[in-house]
This record gives C-alpha cells, structure tokens and sequence, in this order.
C-alpha cells in the first residue's frame, strides 16, 4: 500500500493541503491513503515534489529516505512518458503496479458484493463506485 498518510502526516500537511496541490477534493485524497483509488501517475509526480520523496518511497516500494536524502533532485526517471521508482527496473515495477491493482480490483469485487448482500440497490452501487450497471450484474453472476 502506498505512504501517503504516513508521509503526510509526518510532514504535519492536511488532506486538504494535498487536495489543493493535486487539484482534487479531500475525500479524494482519503481514498487515495487508504488504497480504494490507485494513485495516478500524474498525481506521484506532484505527490514526490511535495513531500520530497522518491516514488520509490511513496508507493511503500523502499524504505523512507534520512532528511539529507529527501532532497535529492532525482526522486523518479521518466521514461517515454511514464513515471516509474529509479531504483527498480520499467518491468519490474509494471509487475507490482498490475498485481496492486489486481489486490484492489479483489477488494472491490468483494464489496460490491457485500453491498449487494446488504440490500443495497445495484444503482445506488454503481453510482457510489463508478462501476457500470452491467458490470456489477456481471459480478454478480445476474
């Protein structure tokens, strides 16, 4: 998962702080800590500059940087338009990105599962997750 709260809140910076310089709502940022939106590459670009970290670091692939260490100027490479950690190879990294969000897609197919089991409208599921009718339906074997 990545470390955006715990670098966040060791930096005493507020959701709404990070909302601001990413450009999105502080409920955003929420889901962005707590894994139920994955981090686009747009956003750990602004997030390394922020916080002074490699992506690395942001993504919980590396141990966090000494202070003398966050002000390295090379926090991520990019390489034909991607952002990717400097210390891990393109593949590498490509793989553990595909497999977080293999583990997230797990995690909402079980509550859109849940939800469903709890007499929740598949509407009223989609709407909150931004899923299509069909898909959840699909889901659900309906």
């Amino acid at each position: 998962m990545n470390q955006l709260k715990t670098l966040r809140k060791s930096r005493n910076i507020s959701q709404a702080e990070v909302a601001a310089k990413l450009g999105i709502k502080p409920a955003a940022v929420s889901k962005y800590e707590t894994g139920r939106v994955p981090l686009s590459e747009d956003s750990i670009e602004k997030l390394c500059r922020m916080l002074h970290v490699s992506a690395d670091e942001l993504l919980g692939l590396a141990a966090p940087s000494y202070p003398a260490a966050e002000k390295s100027t090379a926090m991520f490479s990019k390489v034909m338009g991607r952002i990717y950690p400097a210390s891990v190879t393109m593949e590498d990294y490509l793989c553990t990105l595909l497999n977080t969000i293999a583990k997230q897609k797990k995690q909402m197919d079980q509550t859109i599962r849940n939800l469903h089991s709890c007499g929740i409208p598949t509407s009223t599921i989609a709407r909150v997750t931004a899923i299509h009718e069909d898909e959840i339906r699909k889901l659900l074997g309906r």
